[in-house]
């Protein structure tokens, strides 16, 4: 609640341990400097009341707002408790931009800069300043007497405070000693860095983080202006301005490339590069325009701290989710920092009324990144004793470290010994393949040869038959092509399996009703049994094309050893070891038991019912190695003379009960 109304501030208890705001409606007079003297004559036009702290840039005057050049008088009367009457009291006045006179009862107090009516007349300076006054009467006046034409904030823009001169006097000393210590924290913390870096130049971390250090320092000396008064005696007003905007702007911008060495791969480098690029032109412009030109541009600079800050937070997010070293310690720093700047934000814009936290922000971060550097080079003195303990071990124990190496050795000799056997038997292996694949490409290949030079000879008539012949021995050729084709891409680890879960009941059923009719049009029964119980369904993880693959293999090699009247049978099951079998019977004529073991090799063929185009040799050899890839298992059980028995087993992944699944 505001206190000063109609220029009124009626104080009926005065605050003896602590200051008091004296916030609320003064007079206000544009375009005027008055002395008091022309404020008891009443030569003035009638004031303006207008809300003081607030830059007059804010204010309206019949019905426009006021620019932030000019010049203008404030005027206040304070009545004090009679029991004030004869004692002494001090008024605190952080400043008035960009000059200011003030009096107290008619007597010229303070000042800060050479207040006028233009810029050629005027003197910027902005230096906190306590006065103290003695109290001859209840009624007191302040007058005070602003003028502004060089920076964008313009009038009495903080609150001033009254007390009793020992709690304005401490008041001022804790301010002063606040930003001592916050400014010398920063200023070792930059030198240690920076010396570090002197060491260790390849450490750019250091440097970046030591020229933070600086320039954060450099900022908060200047940012309320007292300590730069004691400090920086020498320093023009306009340089002060341009340094505290410099220590936002290069202090952001080495605060991204640090976070950058930080974290290099969570940080895209077109954005840090862009972020570079503009925080650096924004410096260069503040240092060649004038404080009336760059302070003008301060909410765009608060808008780019704001996203870039955003950004850095989102970085450290993205290496905290990756779990990398120091990033928790960094994300809840520069949580911190983001919400000092965003209350230094709206305190600067007035929305709220805290105080200046930024530096404290950055003091809290900086120290946080001065404990994690100093821990990482903890860390590398500890690896760096470790590794000397290490050596030391190593070198005692280099006897045995030889001997074991030359048993390792000797034993990796056997290994290669072993390993070129095996390469000579797969080297035999494949000579012996290769040797089959002509044996069976070159007996249907003569046979074409023969027939059509005898044909193109004049020897054998052009009949049907021969052609036919030929025509059947170019098709067992494209068979053993295709079939060679699949062999090798499965050995080379080409071929592509789409598995997926199936129902292995559905599945088996839709093989058999597709393949029904063409097998029963030979004359031969084709059966299905169903062997899973009746409210259950399994489920496999199958290639559908493959497993269709390797159960039509077994359905042709049952069709060529039967007869007409012969029967097949299609079955379904779920084994002793709950895996799924798929089984093709036949009543054929079966297969030797010497040779039941061989049926899955390449090129083997049963020498007692090899009959021509039967086939390539390379059916069940393709067969066993989809199931193989499918984590299943392949067999075969035959009786000479009554018939033969194909199967394959595939994990079940589910089974569901249909009663279970109807509730």
């Amino acid at each position: 609640m505001e206190d000063v109304r109609n220029g009124l501030y009626i104080m009926n208890n005065f605050p003896e341990t602590r200051t008091k705001e004296l916030n609320g409606e003064w007079e206000f007079y544009w375009h005027e400097l008055l002395l008091p003297d022309d404020l008891k004559n009443g030569n003035q036009q009638p004031p303006d009341l207008v809300k003081v702290p607030s830059p007059w840039s804010n204010y309206e005057l019949d019905g426009e707002k006021l620019p932030k050049q000019g010049y203008a008088t404030y005027r206040l009367q304070l009545v004090l408790p009679q029991s004030e009457v004869g004692t002494a009291k001090a008024l605190y006045i952080p400043g008035a931009s960009s000059a200011y006179k003030l009096w107290i009862d008619g007597e010229p107090k303070v000042g800060s800069g050479v207040v006028g009516k233009s810029k050629d007349l005027m003197k910027p300076q902005n230096v906190p300043r306590m006065v103290q006054f003695q109290v001859h009467d209840q009624e007191i006046e302040i007058v005070v007497q602003v003028s502004n034409f060089y920076q964008r904030k313009a009038g009495i823009f903080d609150s001033i405070l009254i007390g009793e001169p020992e709690v304005i006097a401490q008041y001022r000393e804790k301010k002063i000693l606040f930003r001592s210590m916050i400014v010398m924290s920063l200023v070792v913390m930059g030198l240690y860095h920076a010396a570090l870096f002197a060491l260790r130049r390849s450490e750019l971390p250091l440097l970046f983080f030591g020229l933070v250090c600086f320039l954060v320092s450099v900022r908060a000396v200047l940012l309320d202006g007292i300590l730069a008064f004691y400090t920086l005696p020498f320093l023009s007003w306009e340089w002060g301005n341009k340094l505290e905007y410099l220590g936002a702007s290069l202090g952001i911008l080495f605060f991204a490339l640090y976070t950058y060495t930080q974290f290099p791969k969570d940080m895209n480098v077109r954005i840090r590069n862009a972020i570079v690029a503009v925080m650096a032109s924004y410096s260069l412009f503040v240092i060649l325009t004038p404080s009336l030109v760059f302070t003008n541009t301060m909410r765009f600079l608060q808008l780019l701290i704001v996203v870039i800050f955003i950004y850095l937070i989102y970085v450290d997010m993205k290496a905290l989710m990756k779990k990398r070293e120091s990033s928790l310690l960094n994300a809840i720093a520069n949580l911190l920092i983001f919400l000092a700047v965003i209350n230094d934000i709206l305190l600067y814009n007035h929305l709220i009324k805290t105080t200046e936290l930024a530096s404290v922000g950055l003091s809290f971060f900086l120290f946080t990144q001065s404990f994690i550097i100093s821990r990482h080079y903890s860390k590398s003195f500890k690896q760096t004793e470790e590794l000397s303990r290490d050596l030391a071990k190593l070198n005692a124990s280099l006897e045995q470290q030889v001997h074991d190496r030359t048993v390792e050795l000797r034993q990796m000799n056997r290994d290669l010994q072993t390993a070129n056997q095996k390469l000579n038997e797969a080297h035999q292996s494949r000579s012996k393949w290769i040797r089959n694949i002509y044996h069976e490409i070159a007996n249907p290949l003569t046979t074409i040869q023969v027939y059509t030079k005898g044909i193109l000879d004049g020897v054998i008539q052009s009949d049907k038959k021969f052609i036919q012949l030929v025509h059947e021995q170019s098709l067992y050729l494209s068979r053993m092509l295709n079939d060679l084709h699949d062999m090798t891409e499965i050995e080379n680890r080409e071929i592509t399996f789409n598995r997926k879960k199936v129902n292995a009941r559905e599945y088996t059923r839709k093989i058999y009703d597709k393949y029904k009719i063409d097998i029963e049009e030979q004359g031969i029964s084709f059966l299905y049994e169903d062997s899973i119980a009746d409210n259950e369904d399994l489920f496999v993880l199958m290639d559908k094309l493959r497993i269709e693959q390797v159960i039509v293999n077994f359905l042709k090699n049952a069709q060529k050893f039967i007869g007409d009247g012969g029967i097949i049978k299609l079955e379904v099951a779920k084994d002793e070891d709950r895996q799924l079998m798929i089984k093709v019977e036949d009543n054929g004529a079966g297969i030797n038991e010497k040779e039941i073991n061989l049926v899955f090799d390449r090129f083997f063929k049963s020498r007692r019912h090899e009959v021509a185009g039967n086939g390539s040799g390379l059916g069940l050899a393709i067969a066993k190695e989809i199931i193989d890839y499918h984590g299943g298992k392949i067999g075969a059980t035959s009786k000479e003379g009554k018939g033969s028995s194909f199967y394959f087993k595939l994990p079940i992944v589910a089974a569901v009960s249909k009663t279970r699944e109807e509730r």
